[in-house]
């Protein structure tokens, strides 16, 4: 197994498939390399990456907007650092595709990407679906929503199917997992999402 990314390394000591001493040894590598130039690795981090997206066969468009999101969130650093105006980094998205055609392959690369460049604290991906989200009596689905935002925090929330918590009828608990995602955007001002 080959682990590029601290994360990768502790996930591969999660699931047992290094020891914590191998896992000490390739942390230290990471920290050798990256270590003595901070902004170099950085950038060389996010080309590597970039270099991972790269390798996955097709997905042109998808490799162009990855791109010119991370130009427009280094335009946005730059003019913040510069003092000047800056918009909103609201970066919601819906990944639409067949199954199999790399939407959480992607969403693990941004959450990668936007990790490397400071936009997130953790970068990790919580992988859920319709199940994971709605309880199944009055009360249940807000705590069942909640677990699963504290345990995003940080990085990517990837919710499968969403259209799914939308389409039950009336008593259908999936529209109080909506009420309860939307309910933290709504206690804070955010601008509505740009489009590219």
């Amino acid at each position: 197994m080959t682990c590029q990314w601290p994360e990768d390394i502790i996930s591969a000591v999660e699931t047992g498939q290094i020891s914590p001493l191998e896992a000490f040894r390739k942390l230290r590598e990471i920290d050798n390399v990256y270590g003595n130039d901070i902004q170099g690795s950085v950038e060389q981090r996010i080309e590597n990456i970039l270099h991972e997206l790269d390798s996955l066969i097709g997905l042109t468009e998808v490799k162009k907007l990855v791109r010119e999101i991370y130009a427009f969130i280094e335009i946005q650093k730059r003019r913040e650092k510069e003092r000047l105006n800056t918009e909103p980094l609201v970066l919601h998205m819906i990944f639409k595709g067949n199954p199999g055609t790399g939407k959480t392959t992607v969403a693990r690369i941004m959450g990668k990407i936007f990790r490397e460049m400071g936009v997130l604290s953790r970068g990790q991906l919580i992988e859920v679906e319709r199940a994971d989200l709605v309880g199944e009596y009055i009360g249940h689905t807000a705590q069942k929503m909640r677990e699963q935002l504290k345990k995003a925090y940080g990085g990517i929330l990837f919710i499968d199917e969403a259209y799914s918590l939308a389409r039950g009828g009336e008593k259908d608990f999936g529209k109080e997992a909506i009420d309860c995602m939307v309910k933290p955007r709504k206690q804070i001002s955010i601008k509505p999402i740009k489009r590219f």
